[in-house]
């Protein structure tokens, strides 16, 4: 068996549990080729059969690959949120076709690849808190993803969707929101939350 097929097998046999997603450490330890050179020319015959795509350095993704199981592998200290949590428990219509929005502590960060953008916002490390794990993705929960919403958007920042009238509301927790404002150190901002509840209710 020639290298380039077994390495495709071996591509086959882990994507799906991999979600399709395999960092240059992930292809040293298939292939056990610790050589930088010499695994980038196994790698290349891959990418030119359209086995494996390079998303950005360091990360490949393969046929039917999650771009959610992507977000989590590039920045590990992060989570969905946003605009894509918000559509994930239908609280809005829709995202933008091929964008991921995540939070993650520190600044923002943007990774563009192969029909998909990255969008991380950045939060502190206090604000990094409210998500479940699936499947090693990390997901806001309702509330969270409402508040990292509003959060960014007393920041200036603008959404496809219209806040005041394109969120449904009915899924969120009134009292855990009330519960995490407590962790929110701008005045401001929690008055602002309040009356963005009061409005709705």
């Amino acid at each position: 068996m020639n290298n380039s097929l077994k390495y495709n097998l071996l591509i086959d046999k882990y994507r799906k549990s991999m979600g399709g997603v395999f960092s240059t450490g992930d292809l040293r330890r298939l292939t056990g080729l610790q050589d930088r050179v010499l695994l980038n020319r196994r790698i290349a015959p891959l990418e030119e059969a359209g086995v494996l795509r390079r998303f950005c350095r360091g990360m490949y993704i393969a046929k039917g690959f999650s771009p959610e199981t992507l977000s989590v592998r590039i920045i590990e200290t992060s989570y969905l949120s946003l605009g894509t949590a918000l559509a994930r428990f239908l609280m809005i219509g829709s995202v933008p076709a091929g964008t991921i929005y995540a939070a993650r502590v520190g600044r923002n960060r943007t990774f563009e690849g192969p029909g998909l953008t990255l969008e991380y916002v950045g939060i502190q490390d206090s604000l990094f808190f409210g998500y479940t794990t699936e499947n090693a993705v990390r997901c806001a929960t309702p509330e969270k993803a409402l508040l990292d919403t509003l959060y960014f958007h007393l920041r200036g920042r603008r959404y496809s969707f219209n806040i005041y009238e394109d969120i449904d509301l009915s899924s969120v927790d009134m009292m855990v929101i009330d519960q995490w404002l407590s962790r929110y150190r701008n005045p401001r901002f929690v008055s602002f939350v309040r009356g963005y509840l009061n409005d709705r209710s």
